[in-house]
C-alpha cells in the first residue's frame, strides 16, 4: 500500500470514511460502506475543497486519503490517492455546486472515482431468466417514474429457461444491447430478493433466480439500489 506519513491501514481495517471540508454539506458527511472494497457518497457537494478522512474530526489517529496529483477534481474516471496523517495534504477539488454527485472510494485499488450523475433515457431487464433470453433488441423495458427520473420499475415473470446459456441469470442494461451501460450485483449469483446493492458498470456479474414467479422490481439509479418483491 502506498503511504505518506507514518500510518497506514488495510482495506478491511477502515471502520469508516468521511468527507470533510468546505465542499461538504454541514462540513462532514459519512460515506456508506457498500463493501470492504467500496465506500460511497451520493448527494450534494458545493464548490470548494474536500478531504476523505478516517474520522469526522481530525485527531492523532486520523488518516487522510489524499490525491496523488495536485488539484485533483472529484469528477474523474478513477484517480489514485495515498494515505497520510498530514492534515495539510492536498485536497480534492469540487468545481461546481450540484445535488447529483456520486463518489466511490476504493481502498483496494487506492482510487477515488466521481461523477455528476445524469438520468438514463432507458433501462431494460434481460437475461436467461427473462422471456427474451439473451437476445439484443428483445429486452424488456422498465418504466421510469414521472417525478424522479432516477427511479425505474418493472413487473413480470422471471423463470428458469432450460436449453439456453445461464438459464436463471439476468441483469439490467441502459440500452437494448449489452454495451455500454449496465447494472450488476456486487457478487455473482446474487439473489435479488436478499440484497439491495447494485453497481454501475464493472465486471459482468449477474443476479441468479432462486424461484420462478412474478416479480416487481424497483431500481434507484442515483443511489444504486434495487428492491425486488415476489408478487406470486
Amino acid at each position: 500500500m502506498m503511504l505518506l506519513g507514518s500510518m497506514t491501514l488495510s482495506a478491511q481495517e477502515y471502520k469508516e470514511l468521511w468527507l470533510v471540508g468546505s465542499a461538504v454539506p454541514g462540513g462532514a458527511q459519512r460515506l456508506q460502506k457498500v463493501s470492504d472494497g467500496d465506500y460511497k457518497y451520493a448527494g450534494t457537494l458545493m464548490a470548494g475543497e474536500l478531504r476523505v478522512s478516517t474520522t469526522r474530526k481530525a485527531g492523532k489517529q486520523t488518516l487522510f486519503l489524499a490525491p496523488v496529483q495536485p488539484d485533483a477534481n472529484v469528477v474523474n474516471h478513477g484517480l489514485l490517492w495515498q494515505s497520510t496523517a498530514d492534515a495539510s495534504s492536498p485536497a480534492w477539488q469540487v468545481v461546481v455546486t450540484e445535488d447529483r454527485y456520486r463518489l466511490h472510494v476504493y481502498p483496494d485499488s487506492h482510487q477515488l472515482r466521481g461523477e455528476i450523475v445524469q438520468p438514463w433515457g432507458e433501462l431494460f431487464i434481460g437475461g436467461g431468466a427473462t422471456a427474451s433470453g439473451w437476445k439484443e433488441g428483445k429486452m424488456q423495458l422498465m418504466t421510469r417514474d414521472v417525478e424522479n427520473p432516477f427511479l425505474w420499475t418493472w413487473e413480470g415473470e422471471l423463470k428458469r429457461h432450460d436449453g439456453i446459456e445461464e438459464p436463471t441469470s439476468f441483469k439490467f442494461q441502459g440500452q437494448d444491447r449489452w454495451y455500454p451501460k449496465a447494472l450488476h450485483p456486487y457478487v455473482q449469483g446474487t439473489d435479488i430478493l436478499k440484497d439491495t446493492r447494485l453497481r454501475t458498470g464493472g465486471s459482468d456479474t449477474k443476479w441468479t433466480l432462486s424461484a420462478d414467479g412474478i416479480y416487481r422490481i424497483s431500481i434507484d439509479l442515483f443511489n444504486e439500489t434495487v428492491k425486488a418483491v415476489k408478487v406470486k
